[in-house]
């Protein structure tokens, strides 16, 4: 059971990228170097046995690009590593034709000492495969030499001066076995050249021994290996080392930088100091720019603050004890400040002389921390212990000033103020209300820092203000006054009620309009408008504007003609409500007629609705209108009818409700009288 599963994270391993091979190469002289490599052990193992192929196309010759490529193939036979006995005549003399002999033929690779049988023995072998092929790939990388007799580098001097060159290798494992994915490289000459120097090499003294870094991330593709040389005079250099220094934590995310530490037998010695680059081809870069270094004595007494108090003036005494000893290893002390224990420090004070144990501070906080640096003469440093002073401070900031405030269409209000100049200053409270004369509510949980602060409001509410005031809290949670309060205006977006046609009458002089004004606390006017039946393209005419006013009597209404009319609101802000529901009136300049021959209601107490009924005498009844109210009420326009429709349930009734129905027919030629009918519910 545990075999399969990490057989399966074994075989996982190889699907971590596709198989492909990457190649560099490098142009020197008449010959030109390749280095390959495969992505995982796998495929490693696999063209060990099937080996590579290499194929050369000429792309340009004398400066001139060819239409068509020219295809060789250099490679007789598949390039696979030199069998073992052609490795034992330089293992002895080649620490990595060692190393790679014994990962393409060794019996065992070690990788650690797991004495456990079944599922260790398993994730041992995986992990051999894995050394394997990573320290075959590091000896071929350290030697191109031992790259070229393990298969994975090739010399191709069979070149032509003027040309350039396009190389592509393959594996030759079958497909049905791994498809892997070739390698490519261009080649030009003219573009070849010697190798950089390494670049940015510093050298950091320290106590019998010399830190060196330089940079890596920017020539990691150009050196895989570094020599660093020492000289003591600046021109004689000797190599640190027979092995050069690799990087073997090139993952991202690592440092860009490599590092290397040069331990000295004494100090105050100065040395020189440089490095050298190898390619993966086993050439050497010119050296680096020279650098110098020397080991200097480490500062190891470090000052300790005793006390610190408070003078008449208000001034900090800050005193510290240090070895006497000691002095001659320093320049001087410093004092660092800072308003919490964890920092940043800065420093107030320097070159305090090395015989002092005592200074002033006069820029008080109420919290103050202060550490005391003893400076080395080599540039070295140590620092005390924080100690804390701490002022008694029950005097709160100035109120906050200059609050201002807008208020968007989407309810977005962005508030601002004067930062208060008191140097405790935490931050800022800030404080809404609805009303004008209740007390404001803070609506920050903890002191806001800066002098913005951004809040919401509903825009579609009642209340058409809202109040804001802003208080400063000091470090010792000391608070200021109210700022002045300030009052901001929602945005209006929500259109007034509409009014309502109350009734109307149709007399010799005009037509009588008469509504109801829209509900909205906000409303600035009401506009009336007529639109004539008979010239409808025309649209709608405003013919009254009022702000209070409920009625209007429309005396340019001509004899015979039809109306329509509506009504408006319009609030402060300009939004105007929906129109009322249209009058449609035919003016009629003449005597009502009586054609209305019957009209009667009848209460059906059971399904609670009253039935209305009526008849006409001739047919010349166009419209029908029909008007309720309660007693005492005045009469509201309840329907408008088409002639052929003759009743009417209405089932908005009450118990005990006395109500008055009045019809109006309208003709085809004027109107006729009006017929009541009273029933009580």
């Amino acid at each position: 059971m545990y075999s399969c599963i990490v057989l399966a994270n074994i075989s996982l391993y190889a699907q971590d990228s596709i198989p492909a091979i990457k190649i560099i190469s490098h142009a020197d002289g008449n010959t030109v170097m390749l280095r390959w490599a495969v992505s995982n052990p796998t495929t490693w193992e696999k063209a060990n046995t099937y080996g590579y192929s290499i194929e050369r196309f000429t792309i340009e010759k004398d400066g001139a690009k060819l239409s068509q490529p020219e295809k060789k193939v250099i490679t007789l036979s598949p390039i696979v590593p030199e069998p073992l006995e052609a490795w034992e005549s330089i293992v002895a003399s080649n620490n990595y034709a060692a190393i790679m002999a014994q990962a393409l033929y060794g019996e065992k690779f070690e990788v650690g000492n797991m004495q456990e049988e079944s599922f260790a023995q398993i994730v041992n072998q995986a992990k051999e495969a894995e050394q394997r092929f990573s320290f075959a790939l590091l000896a071929a990388d350290m030697d191109f030499k031992v790259a070229v007799k393990a298969g994975l580098g090739f010399i191709d001097t069979e070149i032509q001066e003027g040309e350039t060159y396009f190389y592509t290798i393959k594996t030759e494992i079958p497909k049905e076995i791994l498809n892997v994915e070739e390698g490519n490289v261009y080649v030009d000459f003219k573009k070849s050249g010697k190798l950089p120097k390494p670049i940015d090499l510093i050298a950091v003294n320290e106590d019998k021994s010399i830190l060196l870094t330089w940079e890596y991330e920017r020539l990691k593709t150009v050196f895989n290996s570094y020599y660093v040389e020492r000289s003591d005079d600046g021109t004689d250099f000797k190599r640190l080392g027979d092995t050069p220094l690799v990087n073997m934590n090139g993952k991202p995310g690592t440092p860009r930088r490599m590092y290397y530490t040069d331990t000295l037998s004494q100090n105050n010695k100065t040395y020189h100091y440089r490095v050298v680059g190898i390619s993966p081809f086993g050439k050497h870069s010119l050296p680096s720019e020279i650098v110098t270094g020397q080991g200097i004595k480490k500062l190891e007494v470090t000052p300790h603050i005793s006390k610190t108090e408070f003078d008449a003036s208000g001034a900090i005494q800050v005193y510290w004890d240090f070895e006497k000893a000691a002095e001659s290893e320093i320049t001087g002390f410093e004092l660092n400040w800072a308003s919490q224990e964890k920092g940043p420090y800065t420093v107030v004070k320097k070159n305090i002389q090395p015989h002092d144990r005592q200074t002033t501070f006069n820029e008080v906080d109420p919290s103050n921390y202060f550490t005391v640096s003893a400076i080395g003469k080599n540039n070295q440093k140590t620092t005390s212990f924080a100690a804390f002073a701490q002022t008694i401070d029950s005097i709160p900031p100035h109120s906050p000033v200059g609050l201002t405030g807008t208020v968007d269409t989407l309810g977005v209000v962005k508030l601002q103020w004067t930062a208060n100049t008191e140097r405790d200053i935490l931050g800022y409270r800030v404080y809404k209300g609805n009303l004008e004369k209740e007390e404001l509510v803070q609506i920050t949980v903890s002191p806001v820092s800066k002098t913005i602060y951004t809040d919401t409001v509903q825009v579609k509410s009642l209340n058409k203000k809202v109040f804001y005031q802003v208080t400063a809290v000091d470090r010792r949670y000391n608070m200021s006054k109210y700022s002045e309060k300030i009052t901001l205006k929602k945005p209006d977006i929500v259109p007034p009620s509409s009014p309502i046609f109350s009734t109307y009458e149709v007399k010799e002089n005009g037509v009588y309009l008469y509504w109801i004004n829209s509900s909205s606390n906000d409303v600035s006017g009401h506009r009336l408008y007529r639109k004539h039946i008979a010239e409808a393209n025309k649209g709608w005419k405003l013919i009254f504007k009022t702000d209070t006013i409920t009625s209007y009597i429309d005396a340019n209404a001509k004899s015979g003609e039809q109306y329509q009319y509506a009504i408006f609101a319009v609030d402060e802000s300009g939004l105007q409500s929906s129109p009322s529901t249209p009058l449609t009136i035919t003016m009629q300049r003449n005597v009502p007629q009586q054609v209305i021959k019957s009209f009667k209601g009848v209460v059906d107490r059971l399904v609670e609705k009253i039935d209305l009924s009526w008849k006409f005498t001739g047919e010349q009844v166009s419209e029908v209108w029909i008007y309720k109210n309660i007693k005492d009420s005045m009469p509201v326009l309840w329907k408008q009818l088409p002639a052929s429709i003759t009743m009417i349930t209405d089932t908005h009734v009450s118990p005990n409700t006395e109500y008055t129905y009045l019809l109006k027919a309208i003709l085809k030629k004027g109107y006729s009288t009006l017929k009541t009918v009273n029933i009580t519910y």
